[in-house]
Parts: structure tokens; sequence; C-alpha cells
């Protein structure tokens, strides 16, 4: 199975994702950890941001993020969708990120606003294991942890 995934369309800058790669990035997210009272994804990203700057990394923060090798086999983690929508440049006139679909059905799409698309996550592993028999992403909202989105092989911003 291809564990590539595009992000393209209205972007100034088209993506190649590869989601098997992410485990092994400071950005991942426990998908529990995302759907916890206390987390927030816009603190969560600028303390990265801040950390690659050289600051030091928040309590939170530093709680959030890192996990012990032996959690990487039994936990289910994503990255959150904003980086990558954020460093392909949407162009202004961009409103819809649109999902490519595995299942071979190429009238099936769905769609959500760029703005909900920023607030999810790209899930790539779940309990240990690369997502692979109905992936290689799935997306979860934060309003809703049980809606997830299945089976993308693709993005497209509309």
């Amino acid at each position: 199975m291809q564990h590539i995934v595009m992000l393209k369309g209205a972007v100034a800058f088209s993506l190649t994702l590869d989601p098997s790669s992410w485990l092994f990035d400071d950005r991942k997210i426990d998908i529990d950890d995302f759907y916890a009272d206390d987390f927030d994804l816009s603190t969560f990203l600028a303390a990265q941001k801040d950390e690659r700057a050289g600051a030091p990394i928040p309590r939170l923060a530093t709680e959030r993020r890192k996990y012990n090798k032996s959690e990487w086999l039994i936990r289910s983690f994503a990255m959150p969708a904003r980086i990558f929508i954020d460093n392909a440049e949407p162009y202004a006139n961009a409103s819809h990120l649109a999902f490519e679909f595995t299942d071979g059905d190429a009238d099936k799409t769905q769609s959500i606003s760029l703005e909900e698309a920023r607030d999810g996550l790209l899930a790539f592993s779940y309990q240990g294991k690369i997502i692979s028999s109905d992936g290689p992403l799935h997306f979860y909202f934060k309003s809703d942890q049980h809606a997830a989105i299945k089976n993308i092989c693709g993005l497209k911003i509309q």
C-alpha cells in the first residue's frame, strides 16, 4: 500500500507527506491527549515553534510531547493538520479541504471548511501500528473524536 499523501490544490506549495515518518516528529500528539480538557492546540503549536527558535519548553508542552519508546508501540498518534495546511500556503480564495479516498470510488468526495481542517488531526498510527487497512490517514475533528474520516490517500485545498 502506498503511504505517500499529496496535499495539493489552491496552494502556493504542493506538499508530499509521508505519514510513516511522523512517528519521529516532535509535533506528533497522542490522540487521547488531543481530546483532554486541558489541551489547547494553539498553545501546543506555539510552544513547538518557540522551542525550534531556542526558547525553553513550557511544562505542559513538555509533558504532552515526550513519549517513551515503549509507548510508541501502544498509543495512537496524529499530527496537527494546521502544520501542513499553513506550510502549503492556501490561496486567499481557498475555503475547503477535500479528501481523496483509497477505496477506489472516484466519485466519492467529502470536504470540510479550511478552518475546521486547521483544528483537526491527521492520524497515522493506531495502537502502535501504522494505519494501513483503512488508511494511510484518518482525519479527526476537534469537536468529535468518534467521527473520523478514514481511507484518506490525498488532500486537496479548494
